[in-house]
């Protein structure tokens, strides 16, 4: 009767060893931005109007690239990729659907945005004050207000929805402008141009706002298995630390060494499809999960089709 007793705990300790358990993680995961276009894993280029008006294109060229820098942050680590141009005209009746499409095809970017000649309202000039700053030509101080309102047109050759959003705001610089207290009108507003153009970078910065990512914290579970076998704990310890190169290679060497058919091979499978998902990469993910559900089925892969579904609808 012990020996009968050793035997069936022997059993079940070995079926408890072939059972896969998992693990859960807090992921904050990429969704579209407050306009509905999804930007991830897409190319940009920034393009902005020259009137021809020196002091206008040098503003809204700062504009333009503190847009892009913000941009760069967000969708590409802060890798400087994405490239400014500028067309001549004023403005902005060329942000329409046909003459975005031509930046699309001379530009081979995916997503243009496009910055018509803001509208400008009247310079707003304080007194000359004594500086601080010193110097011959610093003795005086001058605070200066130049009202704006600025339009951006974004154009995603890649939404279904095939539409240009068009987005307008309403705003202000305040350059301080330095003299000698003998500068007229006309020399104190050119300064106030070239003093704006900082100021005009963070314009662009504030102007991303409904282009940036939104995030969201989700629970995602993996498949593991609490054995011998050193890879499933390496692969769990490398997703567990976000390091999914890591991950990924693992459970891929997983799949190889399991026969078609096996819960274990099923497990490693999905793993690299939820691994795949929260990378943005909703194709191997479903190709994963394909493969998966092939060789086994899985309490969790309803869970995980249903939001790759929701993703690419």
């Amino acid at each position: 009767m012990k020996r009968l007793t050793l035997l069936l705990g022997a059993a079940l300790l070995l079926a408890s060893a072939c059972s896969p358990e998992t693990f859960t993680m807090n992921i904050e995961m990429r969704y579209p931005s407050k306009s509905g276009l999804d930007f991830s894993r897409k190319t940009m280029a920034v393009v902005y109007a020259d009137d021809g008006a020196e002091s206008d294109t040098t503003f809204l060229r700062s504009v333009a690239s503190g847009f892009a820098r913000k941009m760069e942050e967000d969708y590409f680590g802060g890798a400087e990729v994405i490239q400014l141009y500028h067309v001549p005209g004023d403005t902005a009746a060329l942000a329409r659907k046909p003459f975005l499409q031509d930046l699309i095809m001379d530009t081979g970017d995916d997503v243009i945005f496009y910055f018509s000649t803001p509208e400008y309202g009247a310079i707003g000039m304080g007194e000359n004050k004594p500086s601080r700053v010193t110097g011959r030509d610093s003795a005086y101080v001058c605070p200066v207000i130049i009202p704006f309102k600025l339009k951006v047109s974004a154009y995603d050759s890649m939404d279904k929805a095939d539409r240009v959003l068009h987005f307008n705001g309403s705003s202000s610089v305040n350059p301080q402008v330095y003299n000698n207290g003998n500068v007229g009108y006309d020399g104190l507003v050119s300064r106030a141009w070239d003093a704006a153009s900082a100021q005009a970078e963070q314009v662009g910065a504030q102007a991303t706002g409904n282009f940036l990512s939104t995030w969201k914290a989700e629970r995602y579970s993996f498949y593991y298995y609490d054995s011998f076998e050193e890879g499933w704990n390496k692969a769990a310890q490398a997703a567990y630390e976000f390091r999914w190169a890591d991950a990924i290679n693992g459970w891929t060497k997983l799949v190889q060494k399991y026969r078609a058919g096996s819960s274990h091979r099923a497990c490693a499978e999905y793993n690299l499809a939820s691994a795949f998902y929260i990378l943005g990469n909703y194709s191997l993910a479903t190709s994963w999960l394909d493969r998966a559900d092939a060789d086994c089925t899985l309490s969790l892969s309803p869970g995980l089709r249903k939001r790759i579904a929701l993703r690419t609808k």
